[in-house]
């Protein structure tokens, strides 16, 4: 299979060959490309024509293919193509696209041909059905069509726009092509709705937050006026009391504390972790989601984390930003495949000395990340534990109690629950 793939690499990443499985695909309908499989596997087979007569087939199905490429400089049909290609969408979630074709004399526009080609990159990651659609249009010239996009993973991927061409009318070949251009659509985490999820909380003061806490909600309270002192902001300047008095007078605020949590995602995947190390790393950034996804209906600001070679960070919380923008991380996060843990350096724990509360999703548990968690409970910052594991952690967790709550889920409960929850809101 490692073989097949890297061949797969090597065609696709070779400019001649690409362009050669371009053409096949884009060029040729899908009734074309049995055709010329047919005639090639006939001529094959009709090489001898003195012991049989194939060769009659072969030229049947030559005189029926040869005229049709003819088609391949027709043309790009005089029509205007629109189509809503999908920006975001969730893993495993088919999506409708609907696509209409305008003809710009205003007559109908036969023989025509849309296609939605393959993605630049992990093509089998991305379902599209039906991949080519023959219009029938109707007689202002017009024609619609539906397709459903799914993608089969989570990721980034660099869709192409489709191709509106004209074919010959057995609809063997086709021509030039109207196309719209390429968009990127970001494939979202499956996770599932959390009706609970306890964290220990508290309040801690922010250096530099009193902004933030604004945007938050939390404003400073204003507690009263005093007299003008110098070196006080003049935005600070109660003008009506000063009009009143006769002096310079302030208005004085008292600075509020709030809670700060940081979600932190365990991104060490072996180099030969194998589809189970994979499957719990997708089961892990499903957890993720899904607890971003509870603390983005509350009132708490959230960072999330992820340790890994670099450390992702993405802020959420109301007029700051939205769970979009974490899940935007979350689609394009790649598996570390060195152990994060021993690496982090002390900008982090600066960065979580600041933080209330620190909720670590972890794919095992072993002395590196027992450690961090310790490290992390010293600062004075509650922490909370979900392990997402299949069998035996490394080393025994329940002695890890000691530094807060800790819960074990499997990739299969995971999956589980995110079927639930989509059976859940299919019935509502």
């Amino acid at each position: 299979m490692a073989q097949s793939t890297r061949l797969r690499r090597f065609l696709v990443t070779t400019p001649f060959l690409d362009l050669v499985l371009r053409l096949y695909r884009e060029r040729l309908t899908a009734r074309g490309r049995y055709l010329l499989w047919v005639a090639t596997a006939l001529a094959f087979l009709g090489v001898d024509t003195g012991r049989s007569q194939v060769f009659l087939l072969f030229a049947i199905a030559a005189a029926a293919f040869l005229p049709a490429l003819a088609y391949l400089a027709a043309p790009a049909p005089r029509a205007r193509l629109e189509c809503d290609m999908p920006t975001r969408a969730a893993a495993l979630t088919p999506l409708a696209v609907a696509a209409r074709v305008t003809s710009l004399s205003g007559r109908p526009l036969h023989d025509l041909r849309l296609l939605f080609p393959r993605p630049k990159r992990d093509a089998a990651r991305i379902a599209v059905h039906p991949p080519e659609i023959f219009l029938e249009p109707a007689k202002d010239g017009s024609a619609g069509a539906t397709v459903r996009f799914e993608a089969l993973r989570r990721g980034r991927y660099v869709v192409r726009g489709p191709a509106l061409r004209r074919t010959d009318p057995l609809r063997l070949v086709a021509g030039r092509a109207v196309t719209l251009p390429d968009e990127t659509l970001l494939a979202y985490p499956r996770f599932f709705t959390m009706e609970e999820f306890t964290v220990p909380v508290g309040r801690r003061y922010q250096p530099g937050g009193i902004p933030l806490s604004s945007n938050l909600g939390e404003s400073i309270e204003f507690v009263g006026t005093r007299e003008y002192r110098a070196g006080d902001p003049i935005k600070n300047i109660h003008w009506r009391s000063w009009a009143r008095r006769g002096e310079p007078v302030v208005r004085e605020h008292q600075e509020e504390y709030f809670c700060r949590i940081a979600i932190i995602l365990d991104t060490f995947v072996p180099r030969r972790g194998g589809p189970a190390a994979e499957r719990t790393f997708e089961a892990a950034v499903s957890v993720v989601a899904s607890i971003a996804d509870f603390f983005s209906r509350s009132e708490y600001i959230v960072d999330i984390l992820a340790a890994g070679p670099d450390l992702y960070e993405v802020s959420s919380g109301r007029s700051l930003a939205y769970l979009e923008n974490i899940l935007d991380v979350l689609a394009c996060l790649e598996p570390c495949p060195d152990p994060p843990f021993r690496t982090i350096g002390p900008a982090l724990f600066d960065r979580l000395a600041q933080t209330t509360t620190v909720v670590a999703v972890l794919q095992d548990w072993d002395d590196d990340r027992e450690a961090f968690l310790r490290n992390v409970h010293s600062l004075g910052t509650a922490v909370r534990s979900v392990i997402v594991h299949e069998g035996a952690t490394a080393r025994p967790w329940g002695a890890a109690e000691a530094l807060g709550e800790v819960s074990l889920m499997t990739p299969a409960q995971v999956e589980s629950a995110i079927e639930d929850d989509k059976a859940r809101i299919g019935r509502g």
